[in-house]
């Protein structure tokens, strides 16, 4: 894969950048030490083969996934690395204050020299409310609150900053290295969400789990919103991808792994939310389903085979910027062979596609 572009596209081209995805599950490795010495050796190799970015989630008291700090891992990856994108997918907007957000993250974007996203989404399990002391009412606001926020501290304009500013000389501070701060993106299929980053031309982030079909409607709506002088983003899609010469074994070990991943995240969420997973009926479904149900949507198989499954979610969502969740099958030989492969004999085939 060539040299990373800058994060905004004004050079016209339509070549697809991929990334990797980083959970960070408790079923990865037996020692939690084993599991972050993984996390950082996907990183290492992912910079050396020409990955174009990293994606970091963040999740609280359940084994789905231990990264409790995106914004953590996010310096120390963008402190171990010198060429790739880091971003966050996502910081639990609810849990932090917005200010507190944009100090942090304007930090990041300084000490990277703007190699940093942020990625902002809402999470919902009622136990994070309940430990950390935050009213779940919040859960409601955001990510519209956050967004708005920094973009008002990082617009450059006094007057903007004033209405949610600590007060002169009381500024937040440091001011951001990216001139408008960081790149944001918006984890939101909300109407309030998507009509808030739809006219302000905030990219979305997909779910890993996420079908195609329900990605492109939801894009459908943020176009609904969409200002005609806000250009078009570029969104960012998750996947589940592995590059393997078994796709029939794999995919099933790549079910077996994943229905521990969801039972471990398979928590009470916040009652404002409603009922957090829906089959494609409209009716909740438990783990098994859902791991059953991603599974059989992830792309694996030979490079040409995942060429041909990229190629064709692609030309059905128009996806140019992906992040690979390689190590969903919690294989570590079987992730970094897939991650090499992928690099090699996969993405140089789907560079320039149309």
């Amino acid at each position: 894969m060539p040299a990373a572009p800058s994060p905004s596209r004004h050079d016209g081209s339509d070549s697809p950048r991929f990334g990797l995805f980083l959970n960070m599950g408790a079923n990865l490795a037996t020692e939690q030490r084993d599991i972050f010495a993984f996390t950082l050796e996907q990183a290492e190799l992912a910079e050396r083969l020409g990955f174009h970015d990293l994606w970091l989630s963040e999740h609280h008291f359940i084994p789905f996934g231990l990264d409790s700090s995106a914004l953590t891992t996010a310096g120390f990856l963008l402190g171990r690395t010198r060429r790739l994108r880091v971003g966050t997918a996502v910081v639990l907007a609810p849990l932090l204050e917005p200010i507190d957000l944009a100090e942090r993250a304007a930090l990041l974007d300084q000490l990277s020299g703007g190699r940093f996203d942020l990625g902002l989404g809402r999470g919902g399990y009622l136990r994070d409310y309940e430990v950390l002391g935050v009213d779940t009412k919040r859960w409601g606001e955001e990510p519209v609150r956050s967004l708005s926020t920094l973009r008002d501290l990082w617009s450059g304009d006094e007057a903007t900053r004033k209405r949610v500013d600590v007060g002169d000389p009381m500024r937040v501070e440091p001011g951001p290295y990216t001139e408008g701060g960081p790149p944001l993106f918006a984890a939101t299929s909300s109407p309030d969400g998507l009509a808030f980053a739809a006219r302000h031309g905030i990219p979305l982030q997909h779910y890993f789990a996420s079908p195609a079909k329900a990605r492109v409607a939801v894009e459908a709506k943020y176009e609904e919103a969409r200002p005609e002088d806000v250009p078009r983003p570029e969104h960012m899609h998750t996947l589940l991808v592995h590059v393997t010469e078994d796709p029939d074994r794999d995919r099933e070990r790549l079910r077996e792994a994943l229905t521990v991943s969801f039972r471990g995240g398979d928590w009470p969420g916040v009652p404002e939310m409603g009922k957090r997973h829906l089959g494609a009926d409209g009716k909740p479904i438990g783990p098994t389903e859902m791991a059953r149900g991603a599974a059989a949507g992830a792309i694996v198989g030979p490079p040409q085979a995942v060429v041909e499954g990229l190629g064709e979610f692609m030309e059905t969502t128009g996806a140019r910027r992906i992040a690979i969740y390689a190590e969903a099958i919690a294989d570590r030989d079987a992730t970094l062979q897939s991650i090499e492969r992928f690099a090699k004999d996969v993405a140089p085939q789907l560079q320039g596609t149309r």
